[in-house]
């Protein structure tokens, strides 16, 4: 059976610990005038940048699971990736009793959005994770604020990070149960550690991949 991409699989067949590492990384440039004013400027939307550590594994485990990154090809296949801390809303752990919603608004600087289709009350808290498919890519983003669904199931707009890309639309499904982004493995990061005897962990950085 031939593997398909994203791999869903990568961050699931194996159990990590520290250190981890998933963040933001904003892609700007600075300079500063002879009077010593300083000026900061963006060139896009923050991308999305996590290190993965494996549990200690047995020789075996470690060289099944290394096959399985071998498969992504380097940098050419991507996977599915997230935020190992808060893999689901904070407040609904695996999802239970949350909905997914719909992109029902979004401001004119693209930095906030208003979600539909959510349990009346549902609660997206600050620091939590949503993602959508848009014109040529996957998005993630987190919330700035922590916000609570009306009567109808529909929040008011709140602030997200990174910004929106252009490529978006309304009504388009958005997943807040389980929001997963799209990464690849960062060149020559994959490092095997032997730990003691037949037992080793495997530590590897990735990268959002925007096709």
């Amino acid at each position: 059976m031939a593997i398909t991409f994203p791999r869903s699989d990568i961050l699931t067949l194996v159990g990590f610990e520290q250190p981890f590492t998933f963040e933001p990384v904003s892609q700007q440039e600075q300079s500063r005038l002879a009077s010593g004013v300083t000026i900061g400027k963006d060139l896009g939307p923050a991308l999305w940048f996590g290190s993965y550590t494996t549990e200690e594994l047995h020789n075996d485990d470690m060289v099944d699971y290394q096959a399985v990154l071998a498969s992504l090809d380097g940098i050419i296949n991507p996977f599915e990736g997230w935020d190992l801390r808060r893999p689901a809303p904070r407040l609904y752990p695996g999802g239970v009793g949350a909905n997914d919603g719909v992109l029902a608004s979004v401001n004119a600087n693209n930095k906030a959005l208003a979600l539909s289709g959510l349990v009346v009350g549902q609660v997206i808290s600050r620091g939590d994770y949503l993602s959508f498919d848009y014109t040529g890519g996957r998005a993630l983003h987190q919330a700035m604020e922590t916000v609570t669904a009306n009567g109808a199931g529909v929040t008011a707009q709140f602030e997200v990070r990174p910004h929106l890309r252009a490529g978006w639309t309304l009504s388009t499904a958005v997943n807040l149960t389980a929001p997963r982004g799209i990464f690849t493995l960062m060149p020559g990061s994959l490092t095997p550690t032997q730990t003691r005897g037949k037992f080793g962990r495997l530590s590897f950085k990735t990268g959002q991949y925007l096709p």
